[in-house]
């Protein structure tokens, strides 16, 4: 994938990626781009390209005008709308997104913080339920005690039933902490947000909120503290009435980690896992989306920065998680005797690409 792309959500069995630069952001390409399990789409949308067209930014000091760029964040809610945050890693990437609805049409969308919050650079976002219809929009501000919850109704800010949920006393989230909700859908006249969690990749571990009160976060317990992952991102999805959530598993050093892990919320327990760090290393970043399949099997998609995109395939009682698909990631040839080799030609190779190793004639 090239270490250009950051963050992914799951649009059915399609996978979309933000893709940019990860400095500069003036000459990154700003644009969400698509994958299946054939590789990459043709379908893409510019996002920096409408942004500016739109005038969308800010006016400094100096009279100059900054038009936004995409942020690193990328979401999609129940109507298969896309959100993506803008302005990183300035205070209004908490702020402002871009929605791509379905048939391409881009709109603006800007909140305001509820008080006594403050915008701050926020990476991760989730939503649940349909921008269009009632939605909320759910981050962390950096260095902030709470999580900041936007109720969107009909593809604007709702402040009336916008509000923060507290950590516990003495906890502070990073830039890169993750908002993510299992249940997708509720109830169109919903005041609250549904359950979420918050993975955060500097306390470690998994909090939890019941969205009905200013103190429900609380701590998840050791189960779900799996060491102080420096490595980003999370994910929750539930499936035939049983929530899961998704999360990198470091050692216990606290290690950056390719590897992850599925835990039933209810029992804490771990459903399934892969095994050990794959092939291609750890790194700092990663991010997952998860898509529910008709015959409830789930769909995880998995981004390690500058490695590999890859899709993943949890069989609810099952206790292991099988590669279903990869992307672009770099291929690589082996001999019969495990020796890499530039440049195969008549004869028997193994080809790897992404976690994916095949038995090829060349």
């Amino acid at each position: 994938v090239g270490g250009n792309v950051r963050n992914i959500a799951v649009v059915g069995n399609e996978i979309a990626v933000a893709d940019f630069f990860a400095e500069g952001f003036t000459t990154g390409p700003g644009k969400v781009e698509f994958y299946d399990a054939n590789g990459k789409t043709t379908k893409e949308f510019d996002v920096d390209s409408w942004l500016v067209a739109e005038g969308k930014g800010v006016t400094g000091d100096d009279g100059v005008f900054s038009a936004y760029h995409m942020g690193r964040g990328i979401a999609v809610d129940c109507a298969g709308n896309i959100i993506v945050n803008v302005a990183f890693p300035n205070a209004p990437s908490a702020t402002n997104f871009v929605v791509i609805a379905p048939d391409g049409t881009m709109s603006y969308l800007e909140c305001v913080v509820p008080t006594p919050g403050v915008a701050a650079r926020a990476d991760f976002f989730d939503v649940t339920g349909d921008i269009f219809g009632n939605a909320f929009i759910g981050l962390t501000p950096n260095t902030a005690n709470y999580a900041v919850i936007y109720n969107v109704y009909e593809g604007a800010q709702d402040a009336d039933y916008s509000y923060l949920v507290y950590a516990d006393e003495g906890t502070s989230f990073s830039n890169e902490t993750k908002v993510c909700w299992a249940k997708k859908t509720f109830s169109e006249d919903a005041e609250k947000a549904p359950e979420f969690y918050v993975y955060n990749r500097s306390v470690g571990g998994v909090r939890y909120s019941d969205g009905t009160s200013a103190t429900a976060m609380v701590n998840m317990g050791e189960n779900f503290a799996q060491g102080k992952a420096t490595s980003t991102g999370a994910t929750a999805f539930e499936v035939n009435g049983t929530t899961y959530i998704v999360m990198p598993t470091p050692d216990a050093a606290g290690a950056r980690a390719s590897a992850f892990k599925v835990i039933n919320v209810a029992t804490g327990e771990v459903a399934a896992e892969t095994q050990g760090d794959l092939t291609f290393g750890t790194a700092y970043t990663q991010d997952f989306g998860a898509s529910v399949n008709a015959d409830g099997t789930v769909n995880i998609a998995q981004l390690v920065q500058g490695k590999y995109l890859s899709m993943w395939k949890f069989t609810p009682g099952a206790s292991a998680i099988d590669e279903i698909a990869a992307d672009n990631a770099a291929v690589e040839y082996y001999n019969l005797q495990g020796v890499k080799v530039a440049n195969p030609e008549n004869g028997i190779f193994v080809k790897k690409q992404g976690a994916k190793a095949t038995k090829v004639v060349l």
